[in-house]
């Protein structure tokens, strides 16, 4: 048998063992959970930026959208004829569209006004104009607008023309002084895309590709008899092509 006064002792001691087991499983799980607060804090500082896709230019696409280009040309009552600066105008707003044209190229007669038919004589006039300036007759279509109780009411030509533009630029501005994310202006790369987009001779190129014309067959042939011949298949130089360096540097 135990001594006396021993199982009290042991029943303490177990029971301090117990609150010390208790206590230390307490204080591990909240020095883990700390510790992995720290290194998820650290972690996050030195995360990297993040990676733009593509490159920041790539934000402003050039675009194409359609335009009307009009010409509005002003009519009297008694008005017999288009005067001769009117027929200026049409000759060249018949080159414009030569030159970036696309689809019909209308004439629209004021219906119900005062001018009414004085417009409907102008209207053969202007399409006798446009035609003689270049323009098929069969793109230039007629048409008439409601005009009806007005006075003065003008005869109105229109056509569509593709113009290239960059996208997004110029709709957000910020200081760049204070940007604490060092991130790119929103307009970063509009200077390149703008002066892109103004040295676009025909924007519908963008939109569909432009037909090849067929290689001239005499030229080609011209070109190959050369070639067969051992002879030089390019033209010849004449004196004004030709040049010397200058000895004034020297």
């Amino acid at each position: 048998m135990g001594k006396p006064g021993m199982a009290p002792l042991a029943m303490y001691w177990n029971r301090r063992m117990a609150h010390m087991q208790t206590h230390m499983a307490k204080y591990i799980f909240r020095s883990l959970v700390c510790g992995a607060i720290i290194i998820l804090g650290l972690s996050a500082c030195n995360t990297a930026p993040k990676t733009p896709f593509g490159l920041p230019g790539d934000q402003h696409k050039i675009i194409v959208s359609q335009k009307q280009e009009d010409l509005s040309l002003t009519l009297a009552p008694n008005m017999a004829a288009l005067t001769p600066a009117q027929i200026r105008t049409l000759t060249s707003y018949a080159a414009a569209y030569l030159d970036h044209g696309y689809g019909p190229l209308v004439i629209s007669v004021p219906e119900g006004a005062n001018t009414s038919l004085a417009a409907r004589r102008a209207a053969q006039q202007a399409q006798k104009a446009l035609h003689e300036g270049g323009v098929d007759w069969a793109v230039i279509v007629k048409g008439q607008y409601q005009a009806a109780g007005t006075t003065g009411s003008p005869l109105l030509l229109s056509f569509t023309r593709y113009v290239a533009s960059a996208e997004g630029c110029g709709e957000r501005w910020r200081n760049l002084v204070t940007h604490p994310g060092n991130n790119e202006s929103d307009n970063f790369g509009c200077a390149l895309a703008v002066n892109t987009a103004a040295m676009i001779a025909n924007p519908y190129d963008l939109v569909r590709p432009s037909t090849v014309q067929p290689a001239l067959t005499a030229r080609r042939q011209t070109v190959m008899g050369k070639y067969i011949a051992g002879q030089p298949t390019g033209a010849e130089r004449s004196s004004d092509a030709k040049g010397t360096v200058s000895d004034a540097v020297n």
